[in-house]
């Protein structure tokens, strides 16, 4: 089954053999592809072979654009050629979801992963499909909340305005400190308390060390700033600013036409592509936007030279400009993908078969398409959704290296479970023995003496 967002490209790909578990072997004349909705029967695409590609033999591809205003649901992809005279079909179903809307600002910190989509596939070489895609997703999703339950602290920058009580706890307290507990700061736009602003010259935020996480706000014995003064000890203390644990950036590249306040596809360069995935946490200027999909984009490049031939050695991918393209960037020509491994001039050096696809040859004058359009939730984690230049840089926050070490350990441990049905085994026979996961303990132990919250008490 292959997925694809109303609206944006996708590869279809028809493979005919010349007896069931035979070779791929070419038809009379070009197939026809129909697509039908599976629901009303209705035409998506009338009966066409222009546009119909014949990457290798047996093999025939189609880059379908569904319009934007098709209807979700599931679609049949019908192609139909003659062999040897008699008919013969193949079909493909393709899953059609709605562009998403963007909102005006969205607050909700749920659904934000310490590591990618591609990088737990990276480890298990999965192929590209939307059942995978899922299970994979699910995994992250819980492995990212299972690393913040154990670690007692959330990691990734949330723009809010938080309230505190003060005193928090009245008759026992220092009336310069403010602790925050488990609202970790990384930094302050505005403290107030009982409606009167202190500047930053009247307070430090502790512990004092190279950075965030900040635990208290303690006033200056040598200002005349307090807290307090309010009509009522309830939320007397007002602090705006960035909540977290650390906001550690690093530039991924640029957009490649500007983005206004209505769109959820975000197109970039080949830096973006190469450096993002499914599951990143995205600043462009002052909005941050989360990453919930990728899309190919035509990169205006073909495949040059004589070609590729189907065989793993034959990896230099000529194309017109090798600046278009950037290294850990997977690109695709026709049905199969490849990692862009290095840049040489005008040559990629690339990893063939890559993500589960299937190695094939490829004549020249293919197109090379790459996942350049993202598709993003808006306005994420505090900040609102607002329009953006072309060019415009795009910042990609980093969580700390244990932490997404760990999110990726418990990701593939859940897959791997869930495929043995929570009953893996190493051996056989009479050495057979259930698989203990001590490896994932002893990371567990390790990332939390790291990374991890240590209260000051806990009571129950």
């Amino acid at each position: 089954m292959t997925t694809v967002i109303a609206g944006q490209q996708v590869t279809l790909l028809a493979q005919f053999y010349d007896f069931q578990g035979g070779t791929l072997t070419d038809l009379d004349t070009t197939p026809t592809i129909t697509i039908t909705s599976v629901a009303t029967g209705s035409t998506a695409l009338a009966a066409t072979t222009s546009g119909v590609t014949h990457p290798a033999t047996g093999s025939y591809g189609y880059a379908w654009t569904p319009t934007s205003s098709l209807a979700a649901g599931l679609y049949l992809a019908t192609w139909t050629g003659l062999k040897s005279g008699s008919a013969v079909t193949a079909t493909e179903t393709i899953t059609v979801t709605a562009p998403a809307t963007a909102s005006a600002t969205n607050t909700s910190p749920d659904g934000v992963w310490y590591a990618t989509r591609e990088e737990v596939k990276a480890e298990l070489d999965v192929k590209e499909t939307s059942r995978s895609n899922q299970r994979i997703d699910r995994a992250l999703e819980d492995a990212s909340r299972r690393v913040e339950g154990l670690m007692h602290r959330r990691f990734y920058p949330v723009q809010a305005t938080r309230y505190f009580d003060w005193p928090a706890r009245p008759g026992a307290y220092t009336p310069w400190v403010l602790r925050l507990d488990d609202n970790e700061l990384i930094s302050v736009t505005t403290l107030a308390s009982g409606g009167t602003v202190i500047s930053s010259s009247d307070y430090n935020l502790e512990p004092n060390r190279s950075g965030p996480p900040f635990s208290r706000v303690e006033i200056k014995l040598s200002s005349s700033a307090a807290y307090g003064g309010g009509d009522t000890y309830q939320r007397d203390v007002q602090i705006t600013g960035l909540w977290g644990y650390r906001n550690t950036e690093t530039t991924a590249g640029t957009l490649a036409e500007a983005l206004d306040a209505t769109e959820t596809g975000v197109d970039v360069d080949a830096a973006t592509s190469a450096a993002v995935g499914v599951g990143s946490v995205l600043r462009i200027d002052s909005e941050r936007m989360l990453v919930t999909g990728r899309s190919q984009l035509s990169t205006g490049q073909t495949l040059g030279g004589a070609g590729l031939t189907n065989i793993n050695n034959s990896v230099t991918v000529a194309v017109q400009s090798g600046t278009a393209f950037a290294a850990g960037e997977v690109i695709l020509i026709d049905a199969e993908r490849m990692l862009v491994e290095d840049v040489v001039g005008n040559n990629l050096i690339v990893r063939r078969a890559w993500d589960g696809s299937t190695i094939a040859a490829h004549t020249a004058g293919a197109t090379i398409y790459a996942p350049r359009t993202l598709t993003v939730t808006r306005g994420a984690l505090g900040t609102s959704v607002d329009p953006h230049a072309t060019g415009s840089t795009v910042h990609l926050w980093t969580p700390p290296g244990p932490i997404r070490q760990l999110t990726i350990a418990e990701a593939l441990t859940d897959l791997l479970q869930g495929r043995s049905g929570y009953a893996r085994t190493a051996g056989s026979g009479e050495s057979e023995r259930e698989m203990s996961g001590r490896g994932l303990k002893d990371l567990r132990a390790a990332v939390y003496a790291e990374c991890g919250r240590k209260a000051r008490m806990r009571s129950v």
